[in-house]
């Protein structure tokens, strides 16, 4: 699946060749995250493997691509107008992630699942970014209403935000805005105003759209995979990285970067995350980037719990977070306290990048009853797919405790 995926070489597709007639096509799909499925039968067609895969295998990923093609209709189109406003009241702004990676990097939008579209606004700005974003028919979604930091995020800095998604009403277009990057300050000694600096102008379709510049896009997918989010968001974002890296290989200087990544202090991360890519997919990073480095504390360790998030995703993103952070505390007491410390009305937090409700405080018990209309049919989900099952639990508390200790190892040296 890796080589598939990877970079085509003739070497690659030789051996590809030769053990394409021993692939089990359906156990190849299965093992397959969903969210790649699609690239995977675009990259098994390229290799000219397509008349050897199951038709009904190649109709799944088709549909997965309609699929997609259609939410990116209506995110362009709401994007579209958006831009528009922005650009009318003078509102800077950056598009992120996804957005990006997908009409920029992939061969084709479809191929590029997404669940929003990331935009970075000047601090000052966001007030009347919001403003407009909530006159365009975005609002914060009731399931959200009464997000706590602790159960958004396994962990949160003091300073940090929680950008939380701003939904269309009547529609599945979800819009998330950030004033902050996980490249940048209160991580880094990296000033965000710095940032905007580094900011150039696209072609995306029809519109001409703002972007970080190929060094500062790459430095903030390999903080946001590792140090945002410990690997737990699986596979693909590995391969963002790859398809970013692949596109932008005659602009990316790695002596610069490998400068810069010790400057800022992001060693352990780049080190990590892109040794990770080169690995998987055979990217084109030079050995020199690496040697500029000093290898993270307990490489084979930490590594090992980072494949461990990849690949064990699916049960990341299955088990009910909440369910899976309670079962991970080392004794009754804790998980104990760790639900309660959950559902506490009073727990305050300054980083919210979402419209400010009508009522600034609201009771435990409203609380705990939208908790309820929300969580049950998640819960119920769950039950229904095995994922409340008694391994399964154990596996998903497993994954928090391992990102609790890649964020050990790796931010106690920092």
């Amino acid at each position: 699946m890796l080589q598939l995926l990877g970079r085509q070489r003739p070497e690659r597709s030789l051996a590809l060749q030769a053990a394409a007639q021993q692939v089990d096509w359906r156990r190849l799909f299965r093992i397959t995250p969903p969210d790649l499925t699609a690239y995977l039968a675009y990259k098994t067609s390229e290799h000219g493997f397509a008349g050897q895969c199951p038709v009904e295998l190649l109709r799944e990923a088709g549909h997965a691509r309609l699929a997609t093609a259609a939410r990116w209709l209506r995110l362009r189109f709401e994007l579209q107008n958006l831009v528009s406003e922005f650009t009318r009241h003078e509102v800077e702004f950056v598009i992120l992630k996804g957005a990006v990676l997908a009409f920029l990097a992939y061969p084709d939008s479809s191929l590029r699942s997404v669940s929003d579209i990331d935009l970075l606004v000047r601090p000052e700005g966001l007030a009347k970014a919001l403003k407009l974003i909530e006159e365009a028919g975005f609002k914060c979604p009731k399931r959200f209403e009464f997000a706590n930091p602790l159960i958004v995020k396994d962990f949160v800095v003091p300073g940090e935000e929680i950008s939380l998604p701003l939904e269309k009403t009547g529609t599945q277009a979800l819009i998330e805005l950030h004033t902050q990057l996980e490249s940048a300050e209160p991580w880094f000694a990296l000033p965000t105003a710095k940032v905007w600096k580094r900011v150039e102008q696209v072609d995306w379709n029809d519109l001409r759209i703002p972007i970080l510049d190929a060094h500062e896009f790459l430095f903030h997918l390999v903080q946001h995979l590792s140090r945002g989010h410990f690997f737990s968001l699986g596979l693909r974002p590995l391969l963002d990285v790859h398809l970013w890296i692949e596109l932008q290989e005659k602009r990316l200087d790695w002596e610069w970067i490998g400068r810069e990544t010790v400057r800022r202090g992001y060693s352990d991360w780049m080190y990590l995350t892109l040794k990770m890519v080169k690995d998987s997919f055979g990217t084109g990073i030079p050995a020199e980037f690496f040697r500029q480095l000093k290898a993270p504390p307990r490489l084979d360790e930490v590594e090992s719990l980072a494949y461990e998030q990849v690949w064990m995703n699916h049960l990341h993103s299955r088990v009910p977070p909440q369910l899976a952070m309670t079962f991970s505390q080392p004794s009754l007491g804790q998980a104990v306290s760790s639900l309660f410390r959950r559902m506490a009305p009073g727990v305050s937090f300054d980083g919210r990048t979402i419209p400010p409700l009508k009522a600034p405080w609201l009771g435990s018990f409203r609380r705990v009853l939208r908790d309820l209309k929300v969580k049950a049919p998640v819960y119920v989900r769950a039950w229904r797919n095995g994922s409340l099952a008694w391994s399964s639990l154990q596996q998903a508390a497993r994954l928090v405790r391992g990102r609790g200790e890649i964020r050990n190892i790796l931010l106690n040296r920092q």
